[in-house]
């Protein structure tokens, strides 16, 4: 199976959409899971199942969808590097390395 993993920002966390897309036995799935990472974590909630009878229709929704989330300012991302947003700012000034806490 292929994925695909896009972000937005969203205040103080990351919303997230992940596809997942192939070949299962003798159909074609297309899994849609969208999430949230933020202070306390991650969380994903359960999949959008589609089943499509070519791979042609498949990857025509795949390619809508990919393109509908690119015009709403998503960004494809590597799942891995993918982290906790971070609510601590550094700052270097005048070789003085200062750490500061975002509320």
């Amino acid at each position: 199976m292929r994925e695909l993993y896009f972000t937005s920002p969203y205040r103080r966390s990351l919303r997230t959409i992940r596809l997942e897309y192939g070949q299962v036995k003798k159909v074609f799935i297309l899994r849609t899971f969208d999430g949230e990472i933020n202070g306390r974590g991650e969380s994903e909630n359960p999949p959008n199942e589609q089943v499509f009878e070519n791979e042609q229709g498949l990857l025509k929704k795949v390619y809508e969808t990919k393109s509908g989330l690119l015009e709403g300012r998503w960004l494809v991302q590597n799942k891995q590097s993918i982290s906790q947003p971070s609510f601590i700012s550094t700052n270097v000034i005048d070789g003085e390395v200062s750490v500061e806490f975002d509320n």
